[in-house]
């Protein structure tokens, strides 16, 4: 296989795509530590409900780690449904 410039383009999308997720999981990863020091232990046993020995229900503060996953699926399903849209609207019920 020669190096032609169709390929390096290939590689060079491939090395910024992997810096990228390296990074935002390292951002994910902080962004989960970080959050966990506003709401100790103490707090989440005393909002959590216990039905035979398991937690089933637990009412705490929504961290900044959740409001940026939510926001990345949000803008996720939005592109999705664009580039889909043809796709959806063929369908007939």
């Amino acid at each position: 296989m020669s190096f032609t410039m169709e390929y390096a383009s290939h590689v060079n999308f491939l090395v910024w795509l992997t810096v990228f997720v390296v990074l935002s999981s390292l951002i994910f990863v902080w962004l989960s530590a970080k959050n966990r020091d506003h709401y100790s232990l103490e707090d989440a046993n005393s909002h959590a409900e216990e039905f035979g020995g398991v937690i089933a229900e637990s009412h705490g503060p929504i961290t900044i780690f959740l409001y940026v996953i939510y926001f990345i699926l949000f803008v996720w399903t939005v592109a999705y449904f664009i580039a889909h849209w043809a796709e959806f609207g063929s369908i007939s019920m």
